[in-house]
């Protein structure tokens, strides 16, 4: 069904073009055209909207709430109640829906509440348990699409439909491309040392073992990743990476031969993105620096990125990405539990609530990492397969784009919480598939 909304409003600000843009075009998927005009919004063609305080005869009426006139940030007084089964915010008394959907669109996609002042986590972190979402209970909903769901049923009929829009990819945080290759003669000596010194004779004779190339090694798993994937048909996103070693960076050598052949074998078969480091949330001339590293081994532009331990400051660390030419983003979730930190389950654009403008850069949103489910909420692999098959439904009714973000480690199966993980990995891309 081609859906086309005239869309009307006597006035106009940056927020709520982009609001509209996010939940008529984006979660909607509909082609979206603005009228400030009364007259010419009459005779337009289309379903016609109108948002403003007074109706208007022959249109779908969405009375605004006020947020998207304001022009500063301050603490919102909203709660949340029901319409339809749904969480719904920005409630309104007038109009044909029982809120503003743009408004509340705005509040949640925009990502406001986190520039508010909040006690950061240990890692500086928004905490997930601080969301609006989580106190409201929602925040295991892609809620902005099933708006968009609920109210494109109501302005085109019940036979309107989302679901064929749906997609999934698949993503690999590299977070240590080899357990024991590529570490450098005193990084390598130094963990046969600690080995010994925590009489871990096994992890020394595999350590010993791969040095001198008669084992592979147990994280250089991504030749079973590339045929999982190219059989169930799944595009596949790597981000890499790529620092200088520190205490929560603790990969390869960014100087290691053995490293570059591998990611330049990995590039040659999926999209490969950059992992900034762990320091480098704030810090525009260290993403540059690996960026460029990256850059220079794969012998292409890197244009996405996804933040190592997904440390973020809003809206810094994506002004700098603006700055590099990132262009896609994907580190919109959280660590300690799934679910959609943004409430959508679609990509768009980020909006720069201090500058009041729409940034150059596209925000894709994951629903759950494998180690949210393994490390923080210390799911079995067979409690982590029902947890992670309940999110396939709700995100292709509604036609979103369903992303999910592992880690080459899980496929090695090493440590004894990854047994199984493999199996759950291949039986829900073989589900979650479009």
């Amino acid at each position: 069904m081609d859906v086309v909304i005239a869309l009307y409003s006597p006035q106009s600000t940056p927020r709520f073009r982009w609001a509209a843009k996010v939940f008529f075009a984006k979660a909607m998927k509909a082609k979206l055209v603005h009228y400030s005009d009364a007259e010419a919004f009459a005779n337009a063609e289309g379903v016609r909207v109108n948002y403003s305080p007074v109706t208007m005869e022959g249109s779908f009426h969405i009375s605004p709430q006020g947020l998207l006139w304001e022009h500063e940030i301050v603490e919102q007084e909203l709660f949340t109640s029901r319409w339809n089964g749904l969480p719904i915010l920005c409630q309104r008394t007038i109009g044909d829906l029982p809120f503003d959907p743009l408004s509340a669109t705005f509040f949640l996609v925009s990502r406001y509440e986190e520039y508010l002042p909040f006690i950061a986590d240990a890692h500086g972190r928004f905490p997930a348990k601080d969301s609006f979402a989580y106190a409201n209970e929602f925040l295991d909903r892609p809620l902005v699409n099933e708006w968009a769901l609920a109210v494109g049923k109501m302005i085109f009929g019940d036979g309107f439909d989302l679901a064929h829009h749906y997609s999934y990819r698949t993503t690999v945080d590299i977070d240590n491309l080899f357990a024991f290759t590529g570490k450098g003669a005193l990084r390598t000596i130094g963990a046969l040392a600690q080995d010994l010194a925590h009489l871990d004779f096994a992890n020394f004779r595999d350590r010993m073992l791969v040095h001198f190339g008669l084992r592979r090694d147990p994280y250089n798993t991504f030749r079973k990743q590339r045929n999982l994937n190219k059989n169930a048909g799944v595009p596949t996103t790597y981000f890499m990476l790529l620092a200088e070693f520190g205490p929560r960076d603790r990969n390869v050598s960014p100087h290691s031969t053995k490293a570059a052949v591998k990611l330049r074998e990995i590039a040659d078969w999926a999209e490969v993105g950059l992992h900034p480091s762990y320091a480098s949330d704030s810090d525009l001339d260290r993403v540059g620096k690996e960026q460029k590293m990256l850059q220079e081994i794969i012998r292409r532009p890197i244009a996405q990125s996804r933040q190592h331990y997904l440390k973020m400051r809003t809206p810094s660390t994506f002004r700098n990405l603006v700055e590099l030419g990132i262009q896609d983003e994907h580190s919109m979730g959280y660590a300690e539990l799934p679910g959609f930190r943004a409430s959508i389950a679609c990509s768009y654009t980020f909006y720069d609530l201090e500058l009041e403008a729409e940034l150059p850069i596209t925000i894709h949103p994951f629903a759950f990492m494998d180690s949210t489910y393994a490390d923080y909420l210390g799911y079995t692999a067979e409690q982590a397969e029902q947890a992670m098959m309940a999110w396939i439904a709700p995100v292709r009714k509604v036609g979103g784009a369903l992303i999910s973000t592992w880690h080459n480690r899980t496929f090695a199966e090493r440590e004894p919480h990854w047994k199984g993980w493999v199996n759950v990995y291949k039986k829900f891309i073989d589900a979650a598939k479009a």
